[in-house]
């Protein structure tokens, strides 16, 4: 299928404007279309911008004692240690063996043997529960006082 001149609608088209991406066919017609100012476009929204925008506010039906706060869990999605550790192709392979592993439990308590995937596990509990990851406590002279 060929795309016509979006100006005369009766040639195919050859150029682009540099600025608008109009499509025409002809100096004349370009002529044409600079007599009136035009604009870069506005970017097209990817398909996870729009499907972030449809969705209503995060909520949980079934709030436990360890559900994770909504707050904390946007938290993760910003966290460049998470981000980091996320980067690594054999991270992300693992993480998807859980999801698709029939006893998730068994699942996860092989990845806890794994030394990358315990990194992945600090770096988020470090967001979700960062009282737990404070530094030993210290007296003045400098000596833990554990």
């Amino acid at each position: 299928m060929t795309v016509v001149c979006q100006l005369c609608n009766k040639e195919p088209f050859k150029y682009k404007c540099p600025t608008c991406y109009i499509k025409y066919c002809s100096l004349q017609c370009f002529k044409v279309h600079k007599e009136s100012p035009c604009e870069k476009p506005n970017p097209e929204p990817s398909s996870s911008e729009i499907a972030l925008k449809e969705c209503p506010p995060l909520s949980y039906q079934f709030p436990t004692a360890d559900t994770v706060p909504i707050h904390k869990l946007q938290e993760l999605g910003q966290s460049e240690e998470v981000k980091q550790c996320l980067s690594n192709p054999h991270v992300r392979d693992i993480l998807r063996s859980m999801v698709h592993s029939s006893t998730p439990d068994t699942a996860i308590s092989n990845m806890m043997k794994e030394p990358i995937f315990l990194e992945l596990a600090h770096a988020c509990l470090k967001v979700v529960e960062p009282e737990k990851f404070q530094p030993e406590f210290v007296d003045a002279t400098g000596s833990d006082l554990d």
